[in-house]
């Protein structure tokens, strides 16, 4: 079973309602596109180029939706994403240098750095050839790994652009006692609730100003 599914399933206890598990949003694409990055887009394109992407081959690729781990409606209103070793790249690292302080976020910045800095060898050796290949986007060694990054970037910066709350991240090594099976039950779900309650400032979390048309959001729950 993938990590993710036990911890969303944890998540829905202690939220008390289903997450969508195949949302998808008009704004969250697989392509940096002005109109959906708004101001921000100038730092997307300039984090574009430290990344080394190659644009001819972004503009070539076929669209496509970056589809989050989960999201939680309202009155949470947020997206989740689960983050596994592979994550945490020297890619993911330099991303997050580009963050504006002011970015509203659900996680703090310097553990993600920490994290990539102490887990970068041993995330890019993590899964198949296939983790560490080369992308149309970024078409080098590693291409993947940077492309990962770079889209963990987009659904961080785009939510709070378009009405949605700060998407929520847990990393892996935060729930390791759940995921070693050390904390079952109803001792796994208070560990999440502590975890969320300082992610989220407590319950229930106050619904972002200027929700999405329900039209802008197409959901396929599987």
């Amino acid at each position: 079973m993938r990590l993710e599914i036990g911890i969303i399933a944890i998540m829905e206890q202690v939220l008390g309602m289903p997450a969508e598990r195949r949302a998808q949003f008009e704004w969250l694409r697989n392509k940096p596109q002005p109109e959906h990055f708004t101001d921000a887009y100038a730092d997307i394109r300039a984090l574009y180029a430290e990344l080394e992407g190659d644009w001819e081959g972004t503009t070539a690729k076929t669209d496509g939706y970056l589809i989050p781990d989960a999201y939680f409606p309202e009155p949470y209103h947020f997206i989740f994403e689960f983050d596994e070793l592979q994550h945490f790249t020297s890619y993911r690292e330099r991303t997050l240098r580009f963050y504006p302080p002011e970015m509203p976020l659900a996680y703090e910045v310097e553990t993600y750095r920490q994290f990539c800095r102490r887990h970068h060898t041993e995330a890019l050796a993590k899964g198949p050839a296939r983790f560490r290949r080369a992308t149309a986007d970024f078409p080098y060694a590693n291409g993947r790994a940077a492309q990962r990054a770079f889209f963990d970037t987009f659904r961080d910066w785009l939510p709070p652009l378009h009405g949605l709350n700060p998407t929520v991240r847990l990393a892996e090594f935060e729930v390791r006692p759940i995921l070693n099976g050390e904390l079952t039950a109803d001792a796994a779900k208070e560990y999440m609730e502590q975890i969320l309650r300082k992610k989220l400032g407590g319950f229930p979390y106050t619904l972002a100003r200027g929700a999405p048309n329900r039209n802008d959001r197409i959901n396929q729950i599987t």
